[in-house]
């Protein structure tokens, strides 16, 4: 190929004629196709063999017969023509519907939908995201099928028959959270003893309850387990919760990828240790529900797969 200061001169029609050429099967009928004399499609394929050091077409009885270089550049330039193509439709399918309103736990925002500005195909969409803190079960529910609400991500299952849900995440891991000027931090990992002495901030969304693993024995070092925490703080509020923890001697369980998160990214004060070997805690699955009748559904799965793949890529 010519170099590539050569593309500014390179005429771009050529791409439809080889497009044309190799689809129709011969010069003739690719005239047809593109309402032009065979003169013109023989001219074209002149200009275009003049741009590649390889021969492109080959006469035969049948016509013009291209050759292997000439599939592997179509190949090239129908990636082109697609993309070009879906310009227009995605401008058809999405002009109706370039807003969405989402509703979720301020983790999922974010947690979630912050990381999307990052992603070239988050620019199709204007986003309104609202809080779901203060609304039951059901007023969730009737905001999805009234409209006020598109699409809802929190940790709420739902039956509902009129409503689709799917997994968007799970969070098997979980740590200790404290300030990182608290003495805790010294230990590479709590005991019961650390844990259930120490008061707890606790984030209401994922207020998790601890268990004995099955295969623990009662013995002198699960003395302190007693399926509680001394809780001193309940918030509804991510960064609330994180505030109390940087200002005071309490500590916090949550998610380890969660946690990770605010401590890289929000640059909290905060530590992160490992929890005691003998216990375990629920997997706390977050969903993503919408009606099954919105009009948006589409967008829907759009959005939704853009946060599989962010998710998927932070594993």
């Amino acid at each position: 190929m010519k170099k590539k200061n050569g593309v500014k001169e390179f005429d771009y029609n050529l791409i439809k004629v080889l497009d044309a050429v190799i689809t129709a099967g011969n010069a003739t009928r690719a005239s047809r196709q593109l309402q032009v004399t065979p003169a013109a499609i023989t001219l074209a394929i002149q200009r275009l063999q003049q741009t590649y050091s390889e021969e492109l077409f080959i006469r035969t009885r049948e016509g013009l017969t291209p050759t292997p270089r000439a599939h592997q550049i179509h190949r090239a330039y129908s990636r082109v023509l697609d993309m070009i193509d879906a310009t227009f439709e995605r401008e058809t399918r999405l002009a109706p519907w370039c807003e969405m309103k989402i509703m979720g736990e301020d983790v999922s925002e974010q947690y979630y939908i912050s990381q999307l500005f990052d992603m070239e195909m988050f620019e199709r969409f204007r986003l309104y995201y609202t809080s779901a803190v203060g609304k039951d079960h059901s007023r969730r529910i009737n905001d999805l099928k009234s409209g006020k609400c598109d699409l809802l991500i929190t940790s709420d299952y739902c039956s509902d028959p009129d409503i689709e849900q799917i997994v968007l995440d799970q969070y098997r891991c979980y740590t200790a959270v404290c300030h990182d000027q608290n003495p805790l931090c010294e230990l590479q990992q709590l005991t019961l003893a650390n844990l259930f002495t120490s008061r707890h901030a606790v984030y209401h969304p994922y207020a998790i309850t601890p268990r004995l693993k099955k295969d623990i024995i009662n013995n002198e070092n699960t003395s302190f387990f007693n399926n509680q925490f001394s809780i001193g703080y309940n918030t509804d509020s991510i960064n609330g919760l994180l505030s109390i923890i940087e200002n005071s001697s309490m500590i916090t369980v949550l998610p380890e990828k969660i946690a990770r998160f605010f401590k890289n990214q929000g640059r909290y004060r905060i530590a992160l240790i490992n929890l005691p070997d003998t216990i375990e805690f629920e997997i706390i699955k977050v969903y993503a529900s919408w009606y099954r009748s919105n009009p948006q559904r589409d967008q829907n799965r759009d959005v939704i797969a853009m946060l599989q793949t962010l998710i998927n890529y932070r594993k």
